[in-house]
């Protein structure tokens, strides 16, 4: 199968995950993920927004803040291929960004930080549509993230419904595998 291929059949999977089974495996999902060792010492997070097909990521910002992490998101710019990383707090105001998914308004300038930041005390919860057992994920196909995870040296944590999970991904050298995905039923780690 094609990346393409593998993306449509994966995206139509998780979008057809009933209401009441995706809340609880959201739960379930963070419940795992958030224990991860990284994530728990480290001293600031980088958390995606999430759409309404996505895992849910508010428990994971809120749960940062709630234990005093620094918590940053992602910006899609709307020229560039290189994500910016704002530093967000409660009193943050949020705005549909380029791809509709909700970004911080930035306020400050001293509030974005390069994807250097982002190092062995730092932890990244990252976006995929499919997966394999090697923890080779495939995002929406910009390289966003690639390119972010070529830069930091962090710690970088996949989340996804178990129905993400492909054969094969057919990564390619550039792409950049996670150090563990969670899923609603189990870790995986290459």
């Amino acid at each position: 199968m094609t990346k393409q291929e593998i993306r449509s059949a994966a995206i139509e999977r998780r979008a057809s995950i009933e209401v009441q089974d995706r809340g609880l495996w959201d739960q379930l999902i963070f419940e795992r993920a958030h224990k991860h060792r990284a994530f728990q010492i480290a001293s600031c997070v980088h958390v995606y927004r999430s759409t309404a097909e996505e895992v849910q990521t508010m428990p994971f910002i809120e749960y940062a803040w709630g234990i005093g992490k620094e918590v940053y998101v992602p910006i899609t710019p709307d020229s560039g291929d290189e994500l910016l990383h704002c530093c967000v707090t409660w009193r943050t105001r949020w705005q549909a960004g380029r791809f509709g998914i909700l970004e911080p308004v930035v306020e400050l300038d001293e509030d974005l930080v390069p994807a250097e930041h982002f190092g062995p005390d730092a932890a990244v919860i990252v976006p995929l549509v499919a997966f394999d057992r090697s923890c080779r994920r495939l995002g929406y196909g910009k390289g966003y993230y690639d390119r972010f995870l070529t830069r930091a040296r962090t710690t970088a944590i996949g989340i996804a419904y178990q129905s993400q999970l492909a054969a094969d991904v057919a990564a390619e050298p550039h792409d950049v595998p996670l150090a563990a995905i969670a899923t609603q039923e189990c870790w995986y780690r290459p």
